[in-house]
This record gives C-alpha cells, structure tokens and sequence, in this order.
C-alpha cells in the first residue's frame, strides 16, 4: 500500500536507507493503522455475507435434506437387514448365544421401525393426506403398508388420535422412542378417551401418566395391564359421588367383541347400574330357567347357555320385528350369498355387511326373521337378481298366527307366541310367499333347530304338524 501523498510505500520506508523525520514516521503508523481497519471491516463484511448465504441455502435445503436422511436411513435399514436373513440352512450354525442375541435385536428394531412408522403416520394424519384421497386413517395406512392388519392400523390410529389431546403427549412419545409397544400403548389410549370426559385437566394428566408408565413397564404383562386400565375406571367411579357416577357410568358404557376362532366370537357388555339389572332380569328371570321335555326329560343345557338362549330371544324379538309393518323393521340386515341362479336356492357361505360368515342355512334363517335381502349372485360375483324385500308377516298375519298356533308350533314347546318368530314353511329364499297357510310360529330355539334340520310341517285347519 502507498502512504498517500508521500509516494512512498510502508514497507520501503522501513527497509530503505533514507532519513526519515518523526513527522514521516508518524504519518506511515496512521496510514497502516487505517489500512488495518479496511481490512478488517472488508473481512467482517465477507464473513456476514457467507453467512448469510449459508442460512439462505440452508432454508431452501432443509426440507431436502430431511427427506433424503428419511429415506436413505430406511434403505440402508433394508440394506442390513437383507444382510441379516440368513435362510433356514445358515441358521442351523449360528450358535445359541448369537440365537437369543438376534432375537433381542430384532425386538429393538421393531421397536424403532414402530415408532418411525408412527411418526409419519402421525405427520400424514395431521396434514390430512388421508381425507384428501377420501380414505380413514385406518384404510390409508393399510394401502401404505399391506402388510399391516386392520388391528394393528386401528392401534395406530388410537395413539395417533390420543397425542392430539395434552394428555396424550407421553403416550406418542413412548411409542416414537421405542419405550412402549404400540398395541400396549393403543389400549392406554382407549381408556383414556373414554375416561378423559370424567376427568379435569389435571387428572387427565395424572391418569395418563400412571397408565403410561405400566405400558412402557416391561415386567407388567398385557393381561396385567388389561387390570391396570381396569382399576382406573373403577377408581374413578368409586372417587365421585353416587349422582355424578350415575352420568359417569353412562359415558362409559360399551359393547365389545373379539374373535375366539372356531366360529365363535367373544362380546364383553359394561353397562351401567340401571341397564346390568334389566340384562340380569333377563339372564336370571324365567326365560333362562330350566324347560324340561315334554317326557320330563331334564333341560340338558347349561345355565351359561339358558342364559345365552334368553338373551338371544331377546335379542331376536327386536330384529324380528314381529308384528310390525315391514316398512318399519327394528332392525337391518344385508346378506350377500351365491345361490343358484335357476332355483335361488343359497349355495356355500354367506357373508353379512358387519363381515360374519355364515352358512348358507343360517342366511336362510335371517331372511326369514330380519330385514334381509339376499343378493343372488354369479359365478364371478356378479348380481343377478335382487330377492324380493316385503316378505315379513304383516301385523294383521301376526295376530292371526297368534289367534291360531298361539305359542311355539314345535312339539312340546311352550314359549308365548309374543316371543315367537313367523316362519315361513317354504322358505323365503326358496320362493315361498308370505301367506297365511305358509306360515306358523317358532321360538327363536326351535327356529333355528328346524332351519339347521330342514324340517317341514302341514297345516290342517288350525292344527300345525311337524314331520320331526
């Protein structure tokens, strides 16, 4: 750098050999002094500018970055675990400490894989990404991930709909870090949602944590934990007063079922106070008492099963309508079986709209007593032929059939008309009309005895005669 208006450099004022006066010397500092400062301003300028620039691109690449850190984990995830499975052959040498060691990983990567999965099915359900396609949650996770059953989507679900209460933050957070199994994790949930409209902030906050930490609990198993949601409702109720657990009672009433296998299926009732005596009135009263045979053969059934069969009787008399215009079925029903296009006889199993599957007997059955329309169809599933919908005893019919047959027409039986059902003796899938000299009364019972035997009756005047 020159010193202006001296036309001489700072350096050769130090390095020549000419004189210098301390005027000159003083001028060459100030000049190097200044010369400093623009450095170091230019330098402060440039840093800034670099910065800038760096959280400009930073901005316009975060959501890139994101993405691709997203994806390249999962593939080298799926690189490592295509690594891992060895077939059967291989596996044969790996020893038993490596055995138990694999499985104890595979259990921690589940863990994870469950709680990214939740994650961004968390972020979708917040963005809509389902509504926008017209789906649920449920049905939009299950085109992502065929391989997910609807249980386990439905689990999802629940904790997803859980963290978008306050209190539902640790339940999220247990299954994003892997601290919680889903399925665990998704009951919490539920109790808590059916609890949270008894409960003040606080105690929603209190209940979820103690019902979140014996999910993440692993020395408390699932059947344990079944106790623990348990106890919480009973707790609740036991902490109000009688007036304010009567409503409490009432928010937490429910009917749930759950496949045993074998065509049987579980329905666990809770029920308040007022409706658990009228169930237990039903249960316990005179339908559900012994009916010996005629020949005073002793009721061979079980009490767990008289009382199912009054509980079903019930039931059935709500959804068989009797007595009731057809236009005004208490109750409805769609069966969609095959059947014979020539005959519209029912072939194979049938499939209800609630997804029961049934025999083509049992579909029968219900189009006698409930609000059914059979669907006949094709060999490719295709309709055919819609079945005929006004085919329930009208209420003229129905007194009729109770001023004639009076009770259950199958021999020995004395159940009331009142609790009887019109059947149709050619049944209404096979073409049979809803006439009078058509029809008699069963109990539910022997409804279903006679459907399941095919059994046929003549009517003579007034007097119905089984050929059993």
């Amino acid at each position: 750098m020159a010193i202006t208006g001296t036309g001489v450099g700072v350096g050769e004022a130090f390095s020549g050999s000419g004189s210098l006066t301390p005027e000159m010397v003083e001028l060459m500092f100030a000049q190097w002094e200044r010369e400093q400062a623009s450095d170091d301003w230019e330098a402060a300028r440039d840093a800034a500018q670099w910065r800038a620039i760096d959280e400009a691109l930073a901005q316009e690449q975060v959501s890139g970055w994101a993405a691709e850190e997203l994806a390249g984990g999962l593939v080298a995830a799926g690189r490592g675990l295509d690594r891992a499975g060895v077939d059967a052959d291989e596996l044969v040498r790996v020893f038993d400490a490596s055995m138990s060691d694999g499985l104890e990983a595979v259990g921690q990567l589940r863990a994870r894989l469950d709680g990214i999965a939740f994650s961004l099915a968390f972020e979708a359900a917040s963005r809509g990404l389902h509504t926008a396609v017209g789906l649920s949650l449920v049905d939009w996770l299950r085109v992502r991930c065929p391989m997910l059953s609807k249980q386990e989507a439905c689990q999802v679900q629940d904790v997803v709909r859980a963290a978008g209460h306050h209190w539902g933050a640790p339940l999220a957070e247990a299954v994003r870090t892997g601290t919680g199994a889903v399925h665990r994790v998704a009951k919490v949930a539920r109790t808590m949602r059916r609890l949270a409209g008894s409960l003040d902030v606080d105690q929603q906050q209190d209940y979820a944590k103690i019902a979140t930490g014996a999910a993440t609990n692993p020395g408390i198993s699932d059947q344990d934990l079944d106790v623990v949601c348990q106890k919480l409702l009973i707790d609740l109720l036991d902490e109000k007063p009688r007036e304010e657990a009567k409503a409490t009672a009432q928010e937490l009433r429910r009917v749930t079922s759950r496949p045993l296998g074998r065509g049987m299926t579980r329905f666990t009732v809770d029920a308040p106070e007022g409706d658990a005596g009228l169930i237990d009135g039903v249960l316990c009263g005179p339908l559900a008492a012994p009916t010996p045979a005629e020949d005073g053969t002793p009721d061979g059934r079980m009490p767990g099963q008289r009382k199912y069969d009054a509980f079903w009787l019930t039931f059935n008399r709500g959804t068989s309508n009797p007595g009731a215009p057809p236009s005004s079925a208490r109750a409805s029903v769609i069966v969609t079986v095959k059947a014979d296009p020539a005959t519209g006889r029912p072939e194979g199993a049938a499939v209800s709209s609630t997804g029961a599957v049934m025999d083509a007997a049992q579909a029968g059955r219900l189009a006698c007593v409930g609000d059914v329309t059979p669907i006949v169809l094709g060999e490719h599933g295709e309709p055919l032929a819609l079945g005929r919908t006004v085919r329930l005893a009208t209420p003229g019919q129905f007194k009729a059939l109770m001023v004639r047959d009076g009770q259950c027409t199958y021999p020995g039986c004395s159940v009331p008309g009142t609790w009887c059902d019109s059947h149709h003796l050619i049944w209404w899938c096979r073409g049979g009309g809803t006439d009078l000299e058509l029809l008699v009364l069963l109990c539910p019972r022997h409804h279903t005895l006679v459907h399941d035997q095919d059994l046929m009756a003549t009517i003579t005047g007034s007097v119905v005669t089984w050929h059993v």
